[in-house]
């Protein structure tokens, strides 16, 4: 077949054309939930976490987690998707920024700045996720996670917290749950 000049011919011509597939094409890639600013943070650095979630609910919320957390009870720290507690109506897109600990987060394990830890077999950790969460029932952990960011890195430094924990205090772990 021939391909079509830019200036007009006194012959028609042909442009190739693909046959139809039998094949269905890729469904399109879903728009995460969750979306994070960057990939790495320095401990105590904000973390910009933007959502996105069709299905949200207003008592809805937003926790950290270190990566290898699949059973979710509490989290280093966490927000209401909202942005405070008692809301009337569901957000289902903006953005939360972790930069402290809100009041709410009095109750509970949590903490800010998020550390690197050193995990109970010894390797250092510095990988955690953002989790969209949900409760099912009685405000009682765990709780249901609606989807997940990708993971990211905290590096730790000489700011007061900032240095490498002990142990990961904030999370009990999977076999304790």
């Amino acid at each position: 077949s021939e391909i079509p000049s830019p200036s007009p011919s006194e012959r028609p011509t042909k442009v190739a054309s693909e046959s139809p597939s039998d094949e269905p094409s890729d469904a399109p890639t879903p728009t995460p939930c969750l979306r994070l600013d960057k990939a790495s943070y320095e401990c105590g650095e904000p973390i910009v976490v933007d959502f996105n979630f069709d299905n949200a609910f207003s008592d809805d919320w937003i926790g950290i987690y270190p990566c290898e957390t699949n059973v979710y009870l509490h989290s280093e720290v966490w927000q209401w998707a909202c942005g405070a507690p008692g809301c009337a109506d569901a957000v289902f897109k903006g953005d939360l920024v972790f930069n402290g600990l809100p009041s709410y987060n009095a109750n509970g394990p949590h903490t800010w700045p998020i550390a690197p830890y050193m995990t109970m077999d010894g390797p250092l950790n510095r990988c955690f996720k953002a989790v969209y969460l949900r409760e099912d029932g009685p405000s009682v952990p765990p709780y249901n996670a609606m989807c997940e960011s990708i993971e990211f890195t905290i590096q730790e430094n000489n700011d007061p917290g900032c240095s490498v924990r002990e142990a990961n205090l904030n999370v009990i772990g999977d076999d304790e749950a």
